[in-house]
């Protein structure tokens, strides 16, 4: 038995191939995958870091299936799951997420509550795993409830849009930051706002540095910057719109980054190693406390989700898996607002 999946091959022309039903080695469970979430870093790991002969994919929501491994774990034959995988390089296939069955670590997925849909399930972890450990880890805002009283000072970020955005503005405010100012296009100002921005501004105005500088200086305190977006023109904005200060931090997603930001990833519990562009490679040991730490703040979004945790804009796609490709593209370019996920199986 097969069914489609979406492929880089050897030369990092992403295709339309079968694929069969994996077989799980020790310590792995096989799962039946529903939907799985789409990421700009699908296509961008191809382009930019070189990597071939994947199944692309890394989050997903999916039904657990017999295998022999599954009682040495708390999951049983049926659970609705999701999660997500080891996005490294030379990564088995059956851990690529765009396919109808994969196989991985218990470790690495949770029960799917029945207060969050399993669409939305299959679209959150790689976002709010990120937005985790740029704010809890890399800013060192407190935890969701960990505080009762207001955080005092400035939380920028720019790309408030983006669904590690979305995810950002809301985890702050469940961490009670008092000013939260983003930058995005002026039609989303009012939704971010209604998920808790207290400041909105037009990433396309030319005066937007200076603007948002303004609210932070008002502001005083200490000031935390992220990046959401990813560019050097956006570490490069980011920066200049913030005033000079004792008491600043900064983090963004891209991975060669300005030295004055500190690299925000998506997962901690695991080594994460890319070979980049030239011959230079970056290397992350695992973060057992940060992982702990995201996987804690991972829990109180799923727990609260639709409620203090509002639901983020999420796409379904389903048709033939050549249309689903075209799709991914789009959100490789940046070219879509909210999160996609696809249907499985695909046509």
């Amino acid at each position: 038995m097969t069914g489609k999946g979406l492929y880089a091959d050897e030369d990092g022309k992403v295709v339309v191939r079968d694929f069969p039903i994996p077989q799980p080695p020790d310590g792995e469970i096989l799962i039946q995958v529903l939907y799985s979430g789409v990421n700009p870093s699908d296509m961008r790991i191809i382009q930019f870091f070189n990597c071939r002969r994947r199944v692309l994919g890394n989050e997903f929501c999916g039904r657990v299936l017999e295998s022999p491994g599954l009682a040495e774990t708390s999951f049983k034959v049926g659970d609705i799951v999701a999660g997500y995988v080891d996005g490294k390089m030379n990564r088995p296939l059956r851990y690529g997420t765009h396919q109808p069955y994969i196989s991985v670590p218990p470790a690495w997925i949770y029960r799917v509550p029945d207060n969050l849909p399993q669409a939305d399930a299959a679209a959150i972890t790689i976002a709010v795993q990120t937005a985790n450990d740029a704010l809890f880890n890399r800013l060192h805002i407190p935890l969701p409830d960990a505080t009762t009283a207001p955080t005092e000072g400035t939380l920028v970020i720019w790309g408030g849009a983006t669904s590690v955005g979305m995810a950002a503005i809301q985890l702050a405010r469940a961490s009670r930051i008092r000013s939260i100012v983003v930058t995005a296009s002026t039609k989303r100002h009012d939704y971010l706002k209604t998920i808790g921005a207290t400041h909105c501004f037009d990433y396309g105005d030319g005066n937007v540095a200076e603007k948002v500088k303004a609210v932070v200086q008002a502001n005083g305190g200490a000031i935390r910057g992220f990046d959401a977006v990813g560019t050097a023109d956006s570490q490069s904005l980011l920066t200049s719109a913030l005033p000079t200060h004792n008491d600043i931090l900064l983090t963004s997603v891209l991975l060669q980054t300005d030295e004055r930001f500190q690299v925000t990833l998506g997962a901690r519990h695991l080594d994460v190693a890319f070979d980049l562009p030239g011959g230079q490679s970056l290397f992350f040991a695992a973060q057992p406390a940060e992982a702990d730490r995201m996987w804690k703040a991972l829990a109180w979004v799923v727990d609260h989700y639709g409620a203090e945790f509002k639901a983020l804009p999420v796409r379904q796609f389903q048709g033939t898996a050549e249309d689903a490709l075209e799709e991914i593209i789009k959100v490789g370019a940046m070219k879509a607002f909210g999160k996609l996920v696809l249907k499985h199986p695909l046509e």
